[in-house]
């Protein structure tokens, strides 16, 4: 019994380092100069005709309305800017996001309290949670990498009610700010970044061990 105890207390503080990991990331990737960034290198301005500071402007909006559940009803000239169904996809998103972030700032309360305890399992679970992280995010990172089409499509088909998240490239407003070359970019990135995160919480975690 204490086997089993030790054992499902471990995986959870695994999954607690996991969520945190994951929020934190998706947080760094909501910052406004790292969206900018992104919005530049796929030429999404140039996309919708519009100057750089108008198409990041719109960004920010969208982005704090993901964060503050907003109505998404950003304006480009005398008309909002995304169409309803445009906006119901960003409302599904949202829940998504506020979600992983409010249970990744639990998680990462519960990682602060156990960090001054350097008790075996503690040690234990965090390095397992780096090694899950790191792996899965290499292997995603893999997929977005060599068959971003299909990854992406399985991801939101896995998330979101069929037919809300498909778009016209030529038409929709939201994939014109967005274009894949953002996401494969944000993707690979996120990936990239998490990998790296894992491998320094891998070490710090056997390090203390010792």
């Amino acid at each position: 019994m204490n086997a089993l105890r030790r054992a499902v207390r471990r995986a959870l503080l695994a999954a607690a380092v996991l969520v945190a990991l994951l929020a934190l990331t998706l947080l760094l990737f909501l910052l406004p100069p790292v969206v900018h960034a992104l919005l530049g290198l796929a030429s999404a301005p140039t996309l919708l005709s519009v100057e750089p500071p108008t198409a990041y402007a719109l960004s920010d909006a969208l982005v704090r309305d993901l964060l503050f559940g907003g109505a998404f009803d950003a304006q480009l000239g005398n008309e909002v800017f995304l169409s309803a169904a445009e906006r119901s996809h960003l409302v599904d998103v949202g829940v998504l996001f506020r979600a992983l972030v409010l249970f990744g700032a639990g998680a990462l309360a519960l990682l602060s309290l156990l960090a001054m305890r350097r008790r075996r399992w503690v040690l234990q679970g965090v390095r397992d949670g780096a090694v899950l992280l790191g792996a899965g995010a290499a292997l995603v990172g893999c997929a977005f990498l060599f068959a971003f089409d299909a990854t992406f499509t399985a991801a939101h088909q896995l998330l979101f009610p069929a037919g809300t998240w498909t778009f016209n490239p030529a038409t929709d407003r939201l994939v014109q700010l967005y274009p894949e070359t953002f996401w494969v970019a944000a993707a690979i990135g996120f990936c990239a970044v998490l990998v790296a995160t894992a491998a320094v919480g891998f070490r710090a975690a056997r390090r203390r061990r010792r």
